[in-house]
């Protein structure tokens, strides 16, 4: 696989197409910090799906060039912006470059197979990254999955969830983008999890398309709705949790709900801080990134790798916020406590 080499001809033409069909995640088409492409390193292809306005996304790219460059591979990095069609061009982009591996973070759930049998055929290994596929994909098609567990995600937010509320009270959600793969695997783990504390109702749900604005407004529709009856606020994005907590603070309930989020964005500490956020979950872009590389580069060197790795997800409150560096890495040597 890592003989595979295009002549300057055929990489300057392919170049041109990907600039005319795509964006390249975090950088413009031959803008400085560009993909490196050095004839003597492998190559792998990253196909994601979110574009360069998308805070965990512009540092999963930031953190897989830094890591790509310190272990010599071409990083060339594709962007959907959550468009199936889209990138299921940008696979056969890849696949026409004959690049040696092909990671793929899928950008609609349940979209994977017919790109990963192209691969296949083609004779180049995939691996999945941060959105888990559907448990019926034919696990032969790909080498492994590395990134979150999104429905222990759900799981561990329905556990803070009843533990804030004294396992007795109401809360309302806001969703991720319906058929995001992260939206719909978190929303079953909390739904699970919930199962369990039967004093703990839900009042009402709407999407927020993980989206501040459209967040802010789907919670202040919940707020007319139910009003004081409502006892915590559960989304499964810090960024929807900021527009979630700007609809809160207008409505005079700051801080009088409870607020859950996820990621550990900048804007979460700022809430987590001021109290207007109980808690959030830390999803290190850096961790979901570099494991993503170094799993391929496993594979292309021909080791057994895990069919599944997943990251640990610290619980992060105002307590212990100063341990972890948001959309950052997780602390050296951290492990995830066993009663997680």
């Amino acid at each position: 696989m890592m003989a595979h080499k295009s002549s300057l001809f055929r990489r300057a033409a392919l170049a041109i197409a990907v600039c005319a069909a795509t964006v390249l995640a975090g950088t413009a088409c031959g803008a400085p910090g560009a993909a490196t492409d050095n004839e003597d390193w492998p190559t792998i292809a990253f196909l994601v799906p979110m574009d360069r306005n998308h805070e965990y996304g512009r540092n999963y790219v930031s953190s897989l060039r830094k890591a790509a460059e310190e272990h010599h591979v071409n990083a060339f990095v594709m962007n959907s912006n959550y468009d199936a069609s889209v990138q299921a061009s940008q696979m056969k982009i890849a696949i026409a470059k004959k690049v040696d591996g092909i990671v793929i973070w899928p950008a609609l759930y349940g979209a994977e197979q017919p790109m990963l049998i192209q691969a296949q055929r083609a004779g180049i290994p995939v691996d999945i990254s941060n959105s888990q596929p559907p448990e019926d994909l034919d696990t032969s098609l790909y080498h492994a999955f590395t990134g979150p567990n999104d429905q222990r995600i759900g799981e561990l937010q329905g556990k803070e969830l009843a533990k804030l509320l004294g396992g007795k009270g109401t809360y309302v959600y806001i969703g991720g983008t319906p058929g995001n793969a992260a939206a719909i695997n978190r929303q079953i783990g909390l739904e699970r999890e919930m199962a369990n504390h039967p004093d703990v109702k839900l009042l009402g749900s709407q999407p927020g398309n993980f989206d501040k604005n459209q967040a802010q407004t789907a919670a202040s529709s919940l707020i007319s709705r139910f009003g004081n009856q409502i006892d915590a606020l559960v989304t499964p994005d810090d960024i929807m949790a900021s527009g979630a907590a700007q609809a809160l603070d207008a409505a005079g309930m700051a801080g009088q709900v409870k607020l859950l989020g996820h990621n550990y964005a900048p804007v979460a500490r700022t809430l987590l801080e001021n109290g207007s956020m109980s808690t959030t979950l830390f999803q290190s872009p850096c961790w979901d990134s570099t494991h993503a590389l170094t799993t391929m580069m496993d594979v292309l060197a021909g080791k057994d790798v895990p069919p599944v790795s997943y990251m640990p997800l610290p619980v992060v409150t105002k307590d212990n916020l100063d341990e972890f560096t948001p959309n950052g890495c997780l602390p050296e040597g951290y492990s995830e406590p066993a009663t997680n």
